[in-house]
């Protein structure tokens, strides 16, 4: 099927490429299919593109990739709920938030996002009793590697 997005101009999406929010996103419970897009000019960073509504996508990253020792556990009923079988077929992301000027970037490592990929569904999930928060700080380093911002 063709979407219309407002970042990417009209878009081919493919069944298996619908990624199913169990209960929407929150926010935007009732938005349930959203399908990835990973533009070669901004890597480390993605979209989970909604598939129902072309004017929303998130901008997100493997949060592993600035915060190496970034800890969670999926608790179990997510795990049932995702029917998640293996840690092999589970994907984290975390969504990223930019300020106006693009000075600041910061991802929300409190509320990741669980993906299963062999059954294409996924929730964003709270870690409760957690340390981490909803901005963490990050920057591009010149060569553009990812780091993170101390305090």
């Amino acid at each position: 099927m063709k979407i219309t997005t407002l970042f990417f101009g009209e878009i081919e999406v493919q069944d298996s490429d619908i990624v199913t929010f169990t209960q929407g996103v929150p926010g935007f419970e009732e938005l349930t299919q959203f399908t990835l897009v990973q533009p070669a000019d901004s890597a480390p960073f993605s979209y989970f593109q909604s598939v129902q509504e072309g004017g929303l996508a998130f901008l997100v990253t493997d949060p592993f990739l600035f915060f190496k020792d970034y800890e969670l556990n999926i608790p179990e009923a997510v795990q049932t709920e995702l029917k998640i079988e293996k840690p092999e077929d589970v994907l984290v992301w975390s969504v990223v938030t930019v300020n106006d000027d693009f000075t600041k970037i910061t991802l929300n490592l409190l509320a990741p996002i669980i993906w299963n990929v062999q059954e294409q569904s996924a929730k964003q999930i709270i870690l409760h009793d957690s340390e981490y928060n909803v901005k963490h700080e990050i920057v591009l380093s010149e060569v553009g590697e990812p780091t993170q911002v101390e305090g």
